[in-house]
């Protein structure tokens, strides 16, 4: 078996068992029973630093603490888009007509995984050590910049006052879409630390969710979780006893050896399969599915989309001709069907396309989009890219009964994206003085080589680095000296965090508005978090590198309006077309999420047809998978 001899140090491992054995479903390669075991396909492959287990701080983030091992004060409906109550009792009790105070009440009976109640003395704490100190710790800013100060009133009880308005503070000291940035620690673990918790692992962490680490590989590919015997006091067992006794993250190697290992029924739920591969796996076992059973297959509710991002104040990304010349360079419709099968759903606004944001965002925006004029008197909207896509698909074969037809192409495909356009690209490029030498390539002003460095993530998320290549491929066959750059899930934060790293990259995060309450995401956007084009500092958000002063008063002035108001949303749709209008960043689609499931061990999966969650096993909201499955009895 693949990797076998990175799982011997393993504590608890009587003996190692054969991999013959792990396949028929009897025993695990980390010992515990398969048909018990519920494995999933890490989010980032491997990770550097296992033993870092500390919230405060940066720590192995796709290993199933979130998902298992923490709780939140609220949790999020990903269903349904509302928020619920978790460790706390009921949803906060608004106490001024200005949104800035609030009482949060505990619920009781809630124990950590060494048996220490959990109280307000683990929030007490929590907060004070994060304003303590912030400047060290690197995941407080979220919060440190939102609470004014605290007052603990008795065991249970807690109230807060926000530096301003917050009509949003059940997700921002929550859940929004994938996590909290909120994590209360215990007090009892963490205290004796002293100034040490900055710099303290908290390695084997004492959990508050259902679930506590059995054992984790020390070379980073693959962690253990165990269902607590007392399940039902931690902090989110009162949704019910999940059904996985055990739960093992675990990286299988490259896409290739993933999928043989998912056809073997090695594992449950893979992370980002690439179409073609699942087409494969589905061919030689008919336990594994797709999200759907018709085009595009995959789930696209993700909060968040994939998109170009541009460091905009370096040369000559400076300049939103040459934005829109990278947008109208670049064959969406190509690059999906050779990256992704055509299985997927553009998106041109800077946020995700989903049942929940159709209405708020892209709905009212049909005029805009199909009335946004260039300069130069150009309309780059095309409202047929649907219906062209579906044309192509079958041009290429595909089935008919595989692919929708009337208003279902807009719902499956999207209202449209740029237009595929080298001349109109050609000719933005000249218009800051930018040609075509003789090699083909565009040229800076002054005829020297312009090249571009993209970053794209490597193995760790194959569907993501096919899509990069491919639009490398798009850009150079446009014009562009595209220089694609894999890079590993740290290198990737860096490139995203820091300026002097970054020209351009493919990511996500600050595309990721879930419902009405936009701020949530885009509350980043503001003067102090704007750093140089070259700065070396790491950024504190606005990956998108925002530096638009009327983007940021409309961020501002919005935080003393209620979320779901007409007024809050208008905002929201306004700061979406500013963003588009300048092209600050190329959105590109709503994440196909290509999740397969292997029904052979565990049923019961929300799909489309039986949604009760976002199927993703790196968001908090996994949870809610974990108590509907069921076991086959295999």
């Amino acid at each position: 078996m693949a990797r076998l001899g990175r799982f011997l140090l393993v504590p608890f491992l009587g003996a190692l068992l054969t991999s013959t054995a792990f396949a028929q479903g009897e025993m695990t390669d980390v010992g515990t029973p398969r048909s018990e075991t519920l494995i999933v396909q890490t989010f980032d492959g491997k990770v550097a630093n296992p033993d870092a287990q500390n919230p405060l701080i940066s720590y192995a983030i796709w290993r199933g603490f979130r998902e298992l091992g923490w709780s939140s004060l609220w949790e999020m409906d990903t269903a349904k888009g509302v928020s619920y109550p978790e460790l706390a009792a009921e949803m906060p009790e608004v106490l001024n007509p200005e949104h800035t105070k609030f009482r949060v009440k505990l619920r009781e009976g809630v124990y950590w995984s060494d048996g220490v109640e959990f109280t307000t003395d683990d929030l007490d704490y929590t907060l004070a050590t994060a304003f303590k100190y912030r400047d060290k710790l690197t995941r407080v800013s979220a919060y440190t910049s939102l609470i004014k100060s605290w007052n603990v009133i008795d065991k249970y009880t807690i109230e807060f006052e926000t530096a301003e308005p917050s009509y949003d503070f059940q997700t921002a000291m929550g859940v929004y879409s994938w996590g909290a940035q909120f994590v209360p620690v215990p007090k009892h673990i963490f205290e004796p630390q002293g100034d040490d918790v900055v710099s303290f692992k908290n390695t084997n962490a004492v959990t508050l969710g259902p679930y506590k680490i059995k054992a984790f590989d020390p070379n980073g590919f693959w962690q253990l979780w165990e269902r607590r015997d007392d399940w039902e006091r931690s902090g989110w067992g009162n949704l019910g006893e999940p059904k996985a006794k055990y739960v093992l993250y675990k990286d299988f190697g490259p896409e290739e050896t993933r999928t043989l290992a998912f056809v073997q029924n090695q594992y449950d739920v893979d992370t980002f399969m690439s179409p073609d591969s699942i087409q494969a796996a589905k061919g030689r076992n008919p336990a594994v599915q797709t999200f759907s059973a018709t085009m595009p297959f995959h789930d696209m509710n993700d909060a968040c989309s994939w998109g170009v991002y541009i460091n905009q104040e370096k040369a000559p990304f400076d300049k939103s001709e040459v934005r829109w010349a990278l947008a109208l360079g670049l064959d969406l419709k190509q690059v999906g069907i050779t990256a992704l099968s055509g299985q997927f759903k553009a998106a041109a606004l800077p946020l995700s396309d989903t049942p929940i944001t159709d209405p708020l965002f892209y709905k009212p925006s049909a005029s805009f989009l199909n009335d946004l004029t260039l300069e130069d008197g150009y309309k780059p909207f095309n409202p047929n890219f649907g219906s062209e896509l579906v044309d192509a698909l079958k041009a290429q074969g595909m089935p008919e009964a595989d692919l929708p037809t009337g208003d279902a192409i807009e719902a499956s495909f999207g209202m449209g994206w740029w237009k595929f356009d080298p001349a109109e690209t050609e000719k933005l490029m000249a218009s800051v003085g930018m040609k075509k030498g003789a090699d083909g390539f565009f040229m800076n002003a002054d005829g020297t080589p312009f090249t571009i460095d993209f970053a794209v993530p490597g193995d760790w998320n194959k569907t993501l680095q096919r899509l990069g290549f491919s639009i490398g491929d798009s850009w150079q066959k446009a014009g562009f000296n595209v220089q694609v750059r894999q890079v590993d899930n740290g290198e990737f934060n860096a490139v995203q965090n820091t300026n002097s790293k970054l020209e351009l990259m493919l990511n996500w995060s600050n595309t990721c508005v879930y419902n009405s309450n936009w701020r949530n995401t885009w509350r980043v956007l503001r003067p102090e978090n704007v750093k140089p084009a070259d700065s070396s500092d790491p950024l504190t958000g606005n990956y998108l590198r925002v530096t638009d002063p009327d983007i940021f008063k409309i961020v501002s002035d919005s935080a003393s309006l209620e979320t779901d108001s007409d007024e809050f949303v208008k905002n929201g749709i306004e700061i979406a077309h500013m963003l588009t209008e300048g092209m600050q960043e190329i959105n590109l689609m709503s994440i196909p999420t290509s999740i397969p499931t292997n029904n052979t061990y565990w049923t019961n999966y929300s799909k489309q047809d039986n949604f009760y969650a976002a199927p993703y096993t790196w968001w908090s909201s996994f949870k809610k998978t974990l108590v509907n499955i069921e076991p086959t009895g295999k």
